[in-house]
């Protein structure tokens, strides 16, 4: 990398130093949550005011998928040019924060780390000494909750709809898609036919259905499968969540919301900024939804879908 690596922390900005100190570098946002130069949730690098390349995080929170985090930086810092900065997310005191940082700085290998002055980080073992650097107040919450919407309003109004089969497809980011799927006879014989979708994964049986189930015919759906785990996703439960479309080589070309995963047909129904038709070899969904006003709803509980 021979770059520099900024970190953070919460309640302050690197807007104005990026101003001033950025002088034409590359620039990889690695912080989900940060919507200064687009929509949040995804890890971006850009040039200039440009957006050159990006991967799909799916949350505001580094601590959802840290290993995803990992991937998607190096990724972004591989295709930059030389010297590149990466801002990082705003550090908070935890022992996964502090391993996730930690491991980023080791990997990305910077010639120079900025620290926010304010941020509580243990300095023994960093590879290169941080500077602290004093950092101007963020704005309010409220205003940063604001400026998100805004930009996921813009992105809602850049989608088009989208229809991809769910033969072949490989779901990244959720327990769907994870295991192998039960056939129709399978299901029968574990006494949950009426299963819009059932699979297997590892000691975990999921089963997509509007239905309730009782002790007994969990407790069979589990002998019959050899799984100790009965989890239930109502189908509703993907409406209205971060995804996006990718390539086999892990390149996302899509970002936007799930609108609906209809078992019935076998498809996926979508809109992402993807242009249809196109073919689409890997749906990747992440935790955060959003309402059709581009209010954040929340986020599920990882693996929950």
């Amino acid at each position: 990398m021979a770059g520099t690596l900024l970190v953070g922390s919460p309640g302050t900005s690197w807007r104005d130093w990026l101003r001033h100190n950025r002088k034409g570098r590359d620039l990889v946002i690695a912080d989900p949550m940060d919507s200064m130069l687009g929509p949040a949730g995804r890890i971006g690098l850009w040039r200039g005011d440009q957006l050159t390349a990006w991967r799909f995080y799916g949350s505001l929170s580094p601590l959802r998928a840290p290993h995803m985090l990992v991937a998607a930086t190096v990724s972004m810092v591989r295709l930059a040019q030389q010297d590149p900065i990466v801002q990082l997310f705003a550090y908070r005191p935890g022992p996964l924060m502090r391993q996730l940082t930690g491991a980023l700085a080791e990997v990305l290998g910077p010639a120079q780390i900025l620290l926010s002055s304010q941020a509580q980080v243990d300095l023994c073992d960093w590879p290169v000494g941080p500077e602290e650097v004093e950092l101007p107040a963020a704005f309010p919450t409220v205003v940063e909750t604001a400026q998100r919407r805004a930009q996921w309003l813009k992105l809602l109004e850049q989608c088009a709809s989208h229809e991809v089969p769910l033969r072949n497809l490989a779901i990244e980011g959720a327990r769907l898609g994870s295991g192998r799927a039960l056939g129709e006879a399978e299901r029968k014989a574990a006494g949950i036919e009426a299963a819009l979708h059932a699979e297997c994964c590892g000691a975990t049986l999921l089963v997509v259905s509007d239905g309730e189930f009782e002790d007994l015919e969990v407790s069979r759906a589990l002998d019959s499968t050899h799984t100790s785990k009965f989890q239930v996703v109502r189908p509703e439960q993907y409406k209205g969540l971060l995804c996006s479309f990718a390539r086999s080589g892990g390149e996302d070309f899509g970002y936007g919301v799930l609108d609906e995963i209809d078992f019935g047909r076998g498809v996926a129904l979508a809109r992402t900024t993807a242009v249809p038709p196109t073919p689409v070899q890997v749906l990747r969904i992440g935790g955060l939804k959003l309402s059709e006003d581009g209010v954040e709803q929340g986020e599920i509980r990882p693996w929950e879908v």
